[in-house]
């Protein structure tokens, strides 16, 4: 008799998970039905704070963040959920490359609705990786070969093989420039009104405020730089701001390119960054967001003489804190422009 009870209830127990599980299912594929409202989807946080701005109070539009905050965009791989958001999305907005590699696959399947996917790096002026002074791939390819064969191996991080990028592929981090920022807002704007004509005027009209926003932080980083005391900037952590960089014609120094997942560089690696800091004088190692910062923390006690180490916002994500309290490109570009002063100025 316990054995039939027990197997009634494990029968029972299956039975319910799959009925949840299939109103989980369809309840998502129905959300845009059930609520009679566009379904944009944003793959990455820029594209989707941008949208938002553009969207503004619309009681029409469902915004998606399709990633969420606190992730690392390099190692997000989307859900089986997510791949029912970008299916049921009136509109897809993606950034492509390495870093979205899923997005390939993704695609495939969505042959039919090509019209409302946007590759958003499509539409900006990109650049092509580049080697930044002080990475560990940067020493590993300038390093004396008279080093032996197993420091060599010691120095290479396991995995490395993951971040040696094809010639001519691109990098991805396209909104840290203002603009490509503004380049996206713009394309993004347009994407909204093909898909509602009803409200183009409205979305033209948030879109140039946002656009105002962002040359309004442009030009307090331009003046920033045009009283600049030294120029370089050096990250005691990756770097994924090449396109920022390249904008205010700084120099950098990393610790490794801005595609990498690792976060413990090697001594000679941190002994290079310390001798960049006390050579030039710099009063701050940078590290970004969803980074403790205890490598830069520590190559800055290294250094002293009042060396800081200051987090920036590289906006390749935000964290949940942020995004619970609603910050965005804007905001977090001026809670860099303090940053900015202390490490230039």
């Amino acid at each position: 008799m316990k054995n039939i009870k027990k197997i009634i209830l494990i029968i029972a127990l299956v039975v319910i998970a799959g009925v949840v599980a299939f109103f989980l299912l369809n309840g998502g594929k129905n959300k845009s039905k059930d609520k009679n409202k566009l379904q944009v989807v944003a793959s990455n946080f820029a594209s989707y704070d941008f949208l938002k701005a553009i969207i503004g109070n619309s009681e029409n539009v469902e915004l998606t963040f399709l990633m969420g905050p606190g992730k690392d965009a390099h190692s997000y791989e989307p859900t089986s959920g997510d791949l029912i958001t970008i299916q049921n999305a009136d509109l897809f907005v993606y950034i492509g490359g390495e870093m979205e590699q899923w997005s390939e696959k993704v695609l495939e399947s969505l042959e039919n609705k090509k019209d409302n996917i946007i590759c958003i790096a499509e539409y900006v002026d990109t650049i092509e990786e580049k080697e930044i002074d002080g990475t560990e791939e940067e020493e590993e390819h300038h390093h004396d070969h008279e080093e032996s064969e197993e420091h060599d191996d010691e120095h290479k991080h396991e995995g490395s093989e993951e971040h040696e990028h094809e010639e001519g592929a691109f990098d991805e981090h396209i909104w840290t420039s203002p603009t490509n920022a503004i380049k996206m807002v713009n394309k993004l704007e347009s994407a909204m009104e093909g898909i509602d004509k009803d409200n183009s005027k409205k979305y033209k009209e948030n879109a140039e405020s946002y656009i105002a926003k962002i040359k309004e932080v442009d030009n307090k980083i331009q003046e920033i730089v045009k009283n600049k005391k030294r120029n370089r900037l050096v990250f005691g952590d990756k770097m994924p701001m090449q396109y920022f960089i390249d904008y205010y014609k700084l120099d950098v120094t990393a610790a490794f390119n801005g595609c990498s997942t690792e976060t413990e560089p090697s001594a000679k690696t941190i002994a290079y960054i310390e001798s960049k800091l006390k050579e030039e004088k710099i009063p701050v190692v940078l590290y970004i967001e969803l980074n403790d910062g205890r490598v830069a923390k520590t190559i800055a006690d290294e250094v002293g003489n009042g060396c800081q180490a200051l987090q920036i916002q590289a906006l390749h994500n935000v964290s949940l804190d942020d995004f619970n309290k609603g910050e965005t490109w804007v905001s977090l570009m001026n809670r860099n422009v303090e940053v900015l002063k202390k490490a230039l100025q």
